[in-house]
């Protein structure tokens, strides 16, 4: 593929994966008092909806990871989106929190037919640059989020939650689910099947259970678990903690915005650095990071202050993502990625989001706002993450 088509692939990955991601980071953050003070439900409820989207995630990555051998990239991008704006437009009638968690498992999990494949892509486009070439994809996907919030918290104060989801859900169609439609395989331009994988690369292929004994795998899985979990709560928590400090929506939707600039620059620029550092150290650095600012948070009370100690958080959490990309590629082979990464994002999918909005959530409902003992065990996640992702190492295939 010459340098022109590259660029037209990679552009039109990013324009496919945008609504996805504004959708999972963006939507639950602005719907959060909404649907508390709509539905009379508490934090807990509300927390509970980032578990379903996580579950929805967990169940499809890996099942994308074995599709895309057998299916064209496009058509699964293409029907993910398709599927991910039908349940936006549905979650508009919504009428209790269960119609909230149906969207929630729904988007969960055909945003994983759009993520694998458009991560998979990048990678075989610019095998050099997988750090950066992922790290813009996942900007385009975390970041959206920081575009589309004000966007969709204007819809929401001024015409409702109809018309919001549906004018969202007729742009992610227009937009995202069109663009799909003109990506190709980087090694075929016609969209036939993919290129065969070698008989060097088939001898490097590793099977579930031979995945499941490798140590480096584990110690990843857990850093999903983890560092997923402590990532993920901010969005919630952005609400939940902005309306603990007595601001309104329009106020505390900053602190939703700093934690998405952050993860989605985050993505980009910690995705350069992977194409230069050592994987491990960037994230053990952005996981240290983000730790410390859950401690000072305990202690913050302004909005400029809680907005830039969340942009921290979005900030390794943005690094995970980018990084893990290259890493998992590096440490088990290029041609492992989709099935490994699929099944490190069970640990996302699975623990994450009951270790974190589901459990933090809890805790407040059950401590009247107790939001210390939340930051703490939070910051505890990304420490014990720390250790984890310094002590991986590629795996020996000789």
């Amino acid at each position: 593929m010459n340098s022109r088509l590259k660029r037209k692939n990679f552009l039109l990955c990013c324009v496919a994966i945008f609504f996805a991601g504004s959708f999972v980071f963006g939507f639950p953050g602005v719907m959060a008092s909404y649907w508390q003070e709509t539905f009379d439900v508490g934090k807990e409820d509300v927390g509970r909806l980032m578990f379903f989207i996580l579950i929805g995630t967990g169940c499809s990555m890996y099942l994308t990871g074995k599709l895309q051998e057998k299916i064209k990239y496009h058509y699964l991008i293409f029907f993910g989106n398709f599927i991910c704006a039908v349940a936006m437009f549905c979650a508009g009638f919504a009428t209790s929190m269960t119609g909230a968690y149906v969207w929630a498992v729904v988007t969960g999990f055909f945003c994983g037919f759009v993520y694998i494949p458009v991560l998979t892509i990048v990678q075989h486009l610019y095998p050099e640059n997988k750090g950066i070439s992922t790290g813009m994809v996942n900007l385009l996907f975390g970041g959206s989020a920081a575009i589309v919030s004000p966007f969709l918290t204007i819809l929401l104060l001024s015409y409702g939650a109809v018309v919001m989801t549906s004018i969202a859900a007729l742009l992610c169609l227009a937009i995202s689910a069109a663009a799909s439609f003109f990506i190709r395989s980087p090694d075929n331009v016609s969209g036939e099947k993919q290129k065969p994988v070698t008989a060097e690369d088939q001898s490097r292929i590793l099977s579930f259970k031979e995945t499941l004994r490798l140590k480096p795998f584990w110690l990843l899985w857990g850093v999903w678990a983890l560092a997923g979990a402590g990532g993920i709560s901010m969005i919630p928590l952005s609400a939940s903690y902005g309306g603990f400090l007595g601001l309104s929506l329009d106020q505390y939707v900053w602190i939703l915005i700093g934690f998405s600039i952050t993860n989605g620059a985050g993505r980009l620029i910690c995705g350069r650095l992977a194409d230069y550092f050592a994987h491990q150290k960037i994230l053990m650095v952005c996981f240290l990071i983000s730790g410390s600012a859950y401690i000072i948070l305990i202690f913050s009370t302004n909005l400029v202050v809680v907005s830039l100690l969340a942009a921290c958080v979005g900030l390794a959490f943005g690094a995970m993502f980018a990084v893990s990309a290259p890493l998992v590629s590096n440490c088990f082979g290029l041609v492992n990625f989709g099935r490994i990464f699929g099944l490190v994002f069970t640990a996302y999918g699975f623990v994450a989001g009951f270790l974190g909005p589901w459990l933090s959530g809890f805790i407040l409902d059950l401590n009247s706002g107790n939001f210390p003992v939340v930051f703490i065990y939070l910051a505890l996640f990304y420490f014990i993450a720390s250790v984890f992702i310094i002590k991986i190492k590629p795996v020996d295939f000789s």
